[in-house]
């Protein structure tokens, strides 16, 4: 990179031990001298960044896009940002947010995915804006537009379920509040929750077929040293299997019910329906006891129209209940349905995958009057995609992700 820009650069760290206040010195320098000279400054970074955050790291910390943003003294021109490095896609993700003009990242790959490099030459995305390789072996993520009207090239479009969930939930205090797969494409809502702070343990994978899903279930509800996860949401694909994501210590017990008779049993004893899937011909029914969320009574319902689904959900809202969960079985060809008895108020929508701006600005329109996304839901019937959104005192933003493509 030095070579290709005839060493026109105001400096150059290279430091396997650089600390955070050295590099954030460095940086306010080069803001300073902008400022003086009415230059934009833009900054180059190369090295490891930060699972869940795609911060920079230094041998005593990290630095975030946030920070570098709150370095800015007034009067000079917002940066333009290089990111090669691991995550980095979750900075271009911030700035295309932030909408900020003429704050810009370019980063090596997307928030869900590691950057690459090429044996004894340096970074993938270095190599590639220096015209040695033709493309990067990850996709470069840039805030100028977004990921729908810039899709990933096909062949780079897809992630591991593991490596998805974990790039939205380390290095931060994300729940995974609900998921939903459609065909092998993964939507899900990540938000933090003044409920379990400090956050708890969690857990979660992927299981093929019923008999390992099962087992890896019942692992977790007996985990050792007096510790126990429960499953806290859940997405079932014909193709991809079982997504499940545990909490520790969530709620005390919990069943997952097949047959859909048994549900008013378990109410009895208890127990609320806190997640449901469905695959094949079947309906997976998880019920929990003594959680947070889930106080009031429920009711649920099947149905083989989206019609009839909701005018029975129209009739529950009357009632002072709320959607709380809902799956499509493709083997019966039916929705279900469940709902929870709450005093928050419950919007939702239908949007096609395209209609993004559409569906953004409705978020956002009741984001601000204090909603939060709860259901992500496309159902194999309906090429529409519904959202839900729940006003939710306890809630702390979210971050909502719609049709990943899953390895």
């Amino acid at each position: 990179m030095e070579a290709a820009l005839e060493n026109k650069l105001f400096d150059t760290v290279k430091d396997l031990y650089l600390t955070k206040s050295s590099a954030s010195d460095q940086i306010r320098k080069l803001f300073d001298i902008c400022k003086r000279d009415g230059v934009q400054p833009m900054l180059y970074y190369t090295g490891h960044g930060e699972i869940g955050t795609g911060n920079w790291c230094f041998d005593d910390g990290t630095i975030s896009i946030q920070e570098i943003l709150d370095m800015l003294p007034g009067g000079v021109y917002y940066p333009m940002i290089f990111s090669d490095a691991c995550y980095s896609g979750h900075w271009a993700n911030f700035c295309l947010k932030k909408n900020i003009p003429g704050f810009h990242c370019l980063a090596a790959c997307p928030e869900y995915s590691k950057a690459f490099d090429t044996k004894g030459e340096g970074g993938d995305l270095t190599l590639f804006m220096t015209g040695k390789k033709a493309r990067p072996s990850t996709e470069p993520m840039y805030s100028g537009g977004n990921i729908i009207d810039f899709p990933v090239t096909t062949g780079y479009n897809s992630v591991e379920y593991t490596d998805f969930i974990g790039s939205h939930l380390f290095n931060s205090e994300n729940v995974l509040i609900c998921q939903n797969f459609h065909d092998g494409y993964f939507s899900g809502c990540f938000a933090p929750s003044k409920r379990y702070r400090p956050r708890p343990a969690l857990s979660w994978g992927i299981q093929k077929n019923y008999d390992t899903f099962i087992k890896f279930v019942k692992e977790k509800w007996e985990w050792k040293n007096g510790r126990s996860f429960n499953i806290y949401s859940l997405a079932c694909d014909e193709n991809l299997g079982f997504g499940v994501f545990f909490m520790e210590n969530y709620g005390t017990s919990q069943s997952i019910v097949t047959n859909l008779d048994d549900i008013e049993k378990k109410w009895k004893e208890g127990f609320m329906i806190t997640a449901c899937a469905a695959r094949g011909s079947t309906f997976y029914v998880v019920m929990t006891k003594d959680t947070n969320e889930y106080k009031g009574g429920q009711s649920w319902f099947t149905c083989n129209s989206w019609v009839e689904a909701h005018n029975e959900i129209q009739k529950d809202y009357k009632e002072g209940r709320a959607i709380t969960g809902i799956c499509y079985s493709t083997g019966l060809g039916q929705y279900f349905v469940v709902m929870t008895e709450t005093p928050k108020g419950q919007a939702f929508a239908w949007y096609r995958s395209d209609q993004v701006t559409a569906r953004c600005n409705w978020e956002d329109e009741k984001y601000t009057e204090g909603f939060d996304t709860t259901i992500i839901f496309r159902a194999p019937a309906d090429e529409k995609i519904l959202f839900v959104m729940t006003q939710d005192e306890n809630r702390l933003g979210y971050v909502s992700r719609v049709n990943y493509k899953m390895a």
